[in-house]
């Protein structure tokens, strides 16, 4: 399994797939932001979606024997970075999203200086195996997401 870090958030047919499958349930998104992705695919089937993408942010493919089998995001949202993790159905519960996990945690190096939260929507129908994920790279259950690491604060030293 190898990740692949993308410069911007793509959204192609497969994913597309993915979220008219699980989109509410597992992912929070609305019937209408569902058929706007449907809309920017285009005949292309596939878009980079340069207005919602971000230089601090981490985008991986999730590829084995370069097949894209899911992605994994890391967001920055503030003073935390959202973690987001899809691994498409003929390829979940194989340990790739653990993996996946694992890998986009040290390529980033985001622990360095932040925390990094996760969050399992109750309606999700993959939240046993993602709380599995979590668990395993460390994260640890807060109130209503998983979180992993500390952000550094930092105190000016006057003479």
């Amino acid at each position: 399994m190898d990740l692949k870090r993308r410069t911007l958030r793509h959204v192609d047919q497969t994913e597309f797939e993915h979220f008219l499958k699980y989109g509410e349930q597992a992912y929070g998104l609305s019937r209408q932001e569902i058929q706007g992705y449907d809309h920017e695919l285009g005949t292309e089937r596939a878009f980079d979606s340069v207005e919602h993408s971000y230089a601090e942010d981490f985008y991986y493919d999730i590829l084995v024997d370069e097949q894209l089998i899911g992605r994994v995001l890391l967001l920055k949202m503030g003073h935390y970075f959202q973690l987001d993790l899809m691994v498409f159905d003929p390829y979940s519960r194989q340990g790739f999203g653990t993996k996946a996990v694992k890998q986009a945690l040290e390529q980033s190096n985001v622990l360095a200086l932040y925390e990094v939260r996760a969050r399992i929507l109750p309606t999700s129908p993959h939240q046993e195996i993602a709380s599995q994920i979590l668990k395993t790279n460390g994260f640890v259950k807060q109130d209503d997401y998983f979180s992993k690491g500390r952000r550094k604060r930092y105190a000016l030293q006057r003479p």
